[in-house]
């Protein structure tokens, strides 16, 4: 009998492959925390029982069933492992909000990302086999628009992923609406959703501005990509972004301002919040659990700050500042120790994120302001003091402080006092720990998970050949139909021709009116 239902399970997973789809998945940048949201979802999609081929620098944390993993290497990664902490903060500086030009950076490193990736062994290989794929997932959103022409090559539909919030340039893409009135140019031009005129004009010339750009610069800058490195026939990029079957965005409406989707943009924000990653190692369960009722502060600055590197007397400030708190410190930082660290903060090099801010004793998470971290520490309702440095971190901070979950503290702005009281304010107000854990009820409340979000609309675009019935006709209006311009000519028209006949109609009557009356008198005369 056993033996009969372990062949039965057997038998049910080897029918579950066979009727999986095979998925190229292409994924060159080499951003680890990028990386978390979008394994989340192929771990998904393989668990479903779907074949991914995936190529990028970084493979499976565990071994993942159906999964083939593919290595791609670049300039960055060495770029990154190796930078100093001032070479890191030339980069963020030149990364700051500007408005209309926020993602040029962006867009110039993922090009040349993209470049190097197509010269890569691996790459020419694949685009020279005969391999079959039913779908293609890039992350084209971000600089990488050339990856798309996989999907052409393999004569594949494409799903996009994109690591945060929809921008103006997917949702001139997907057709959406661009909500210049209330939704910011996130990365170009920092705001609430309660936008002063002033902010507004300035939103409305940053999204135009960055619209702009993105035709006129990154698009072509793309299509030069493959003109240099893919030496088969390719569509022009602006044709192939138009033609997205499915965008998969790490949002939710708990964390950006609330907006309109078109069907074929699927929010799957909080994915990367596993079961599986909560779990924390025994010292650091037992550092956590021995706090006192004054709790933990958790501080991290992400991946990708070389946070180990900092000067050392900005280390030196947290020290103090940590030294003076009632609350233990648990610091994720890549050093075994630090001169004078005081008895109640304990250094890690890793830790399972979502565990920590999920243990009762966590009660402030000190952070750069990475949508991951955020979405974290929401889904924990964990309040946080931000210290954004580049990217979407500002945006992230702004929505923190607008939400009344958290405050920024800018990097330059660093000292003994300024961190002090950022933490004082947070801790000692009992509102930002209220609207933390309103939040998180929220952000819980879904009617399916992320990831089972994920895998249905993924398979729906499978089970009908691209979905593009999900893409709204905007996609294939101009700029100036979309606004409308060209009603408004003609209406505009329509009034200066009316208002000149109207006045020639006047000055005639009144002509008319003014003519001296010829008398009886006169006739006789």
């Amino acid at each position: 009998m056993k033996g009969s239902f372990l062949l039965s399970v057997v038998l049910l997973q080897a029918l579950g492959c066979g009727l999986g789809a095979r998925i190229l998945v292409v994924l060159p940048f080499p951003a680890r925390s990028h990386f978390f949201f979008l394994s989340a979802i192929l771990k998904a999609l393989s668990q479903r029982g779907h074949h991914i081929v995936e190529y990028s620098p970084f493979p499976p944390s565990k071994p993942l069933p159906n999964y083939t993993h593919v290595e791609v290497h670049t300039f960055l990664e060495d770029l990154v492992n190796d930078w100093s902490f001032e070479e890191f903060e030339e980069m963020a500086q030149k990364d700051q909000p500007v408005v209309g030009l926020g993602f040029m950076s962006i867009w110039n490193i993922s090009s040349a990302v993209c470049a190097e990736a197509f010269q890569h062994e691996n790459f020419k290989k694949l685009i020279n086999s005969n391999e079959k794929f039913d779908l293609v997932i890039t992350e084209s959103s971000f600089g990488q628009e050339s990856m798309l022409v996989f999907g052409h090559r393999f004569s594949a539909p494409t799903v996009t992923l994109q690591t945060f919030s929809s921008w103006s340039g997917i949702n001139k893409n997907a057709g959406n609406a661009l909500s210049i009135a209330f939704i910011p140019d996130i990365i170009s031009y920092i705001a609430s959703d309660q936008m002063s005129f002033h902010e507004r004009f300035l939103n409305f010339i940053s999204t135009v501005t960055t619209l702009f750009m993105y035709y006129n610069h990154q698009l072509p800058l793309q299509d030069n990509v493959l003109k240099e490195n893919y030496k088969l026939d390719a569509p022009p990029v602006a044709d192939m972004v138009s033609n997205v079957s499915l965008y998969l965005i790490n949002t939710h409406p708990t964390v950006e301002y609330a907006q309109p989707y078109t069907p074929n943009i699927i929010p799957v924000g909080g994915i990367v919040i596993e079961p599986d990653r909560t779990s924390l190692p025994q010292d650091i369960k037992k550092f956590m659990d021995g706090a006192s009722k004054e709790g933990v502060i958790y501080f991290s600055l992400g991946t990708l700050v070389p946070i180990h590197r900092m000067p050392k007397e900005k280390l030196q400030m947290f020290v103090n500042v940590f030294s003076k708190l009632k609350q233990k410190v648990l610091w994720r930082i890549n050093l075994d120790t630090i001169p004078g660290l005081s008895a109640n903060v304990k250094l890690t090099k890793w830790v399972p994120q979502p565990g920590v801010l999920a243990h009762p004793n966590c009660v402030l998470f000190l952070t750069h302001g990475g949508l991951f971290g955020q979405q974290e520490a929401m889904h924990a309702g964990v309040p946080t003091v931000n210290i954004p440095f580049f990217g979407d971190h500002p945006y992230n901070a702004k929505f923190a402080e607008h939400r009344g979950i958290g405050v920024k503290l800018m990097f330059n702005d660093l000292s003994d006092e300024t961190i002090s009281t950022a933490i004082r304010t947070v801790l000692d107000n009992p509102k930002y720990k209220e609207n933390a854990q309103r939040i998180s009820r929220i952000f819980r409340d879904r009617p399916m998970s992320p990831a089972d979000s994920a895998v249905f609309w993924v398979e729906y675009v499978l089970r009908h050949g691209g979905a593009h019935h999900l893409r709204s006709a905007a996609t294939q209006l101009s700029w100036y139909q979309l606004a409308l311009l060209d009603i408004l000519a003609v209406v505009v028209a329509v009034i200066v021709i009316l208002c000149f006949v109207l006045r020639r109609i006047y000055s005639l009557l009144f002509v008319w009116k003014k003519q001296p009356k010829v008398t009886k008198k006169k006739k006789e005369n």
